[in-house]
Formats: C-alpha cells, sequence, structure tokens
C-alpha cells in the first residue's frame, strides 16, 4: 500500500527537491550543511556562496565533502568563484 501525498514524508520530499539541477543541488546542500557551518561562525549569505561555488565547480559530491571543503575556505573571505 503507497502512501497518499498528505502521507509522505515532508523532510524527505524537501532533501530531495530540485536535486537535478545545479541551483537546486547548491541549495540542498547548504540547507543541510547550514546548522553546523553556522555554528562555525558563517553566515547564510556565505554558506550560499559557497554551496553554489562547491556544486557548479564540481568540487565534491556530498553534504560531508561540502562542509570540509567550506570549512577549509573559512566563513569570510573573497569570493570562492574568483578563487579558482
Amino acid at each position: 500500500m503507497g502512501r497518499s501525498p498528505m502521507e509522505s514524508s515532508d523532510s524527505d520530499d524537501i532533501a530531495h527537491q530540485g536535486w537535478d539541477t545545479e541551483a537546486g543541488r547548491a541549495r540542498a546542500l547548504a540547507d543541510e550543511a547550514r546548522p553546523l557551518l553556522g555554528s562555525e561562525g558563517f553566515s547564510d549569505e556565505r554558506i550560499d556562496e559557497l554551496a553554489d561555488a562547491f556544486v557548479t565547480s564540481q568540487i565534491g559530491e556530498n553534504t560531508e565533502q561540502f562542509i570540509t571543503w567550506a570549512i577549509a575556505q573559512g566563513p569570510a573571505g573573497l569570493d570562492p568563484e574568483e578563487g579558482f
């Protein structure tokens, strides 16, 4: 028996929305990493910028790789796309 749309897990649906586009992947990575990176002093804007650069430049493939890379970039700095 399948679940109706009303019974589906909202968090599962949100986590997988947009993964077929670069912008969607960047947003999903940013959203997944935001609690940890925020606690490390990263602003929401910086997290979004880094996620965009991570996806656009094909630096890695998953949230763990993104977090490791973002921490190495630091909570403030130059535009990550200009640094490559």
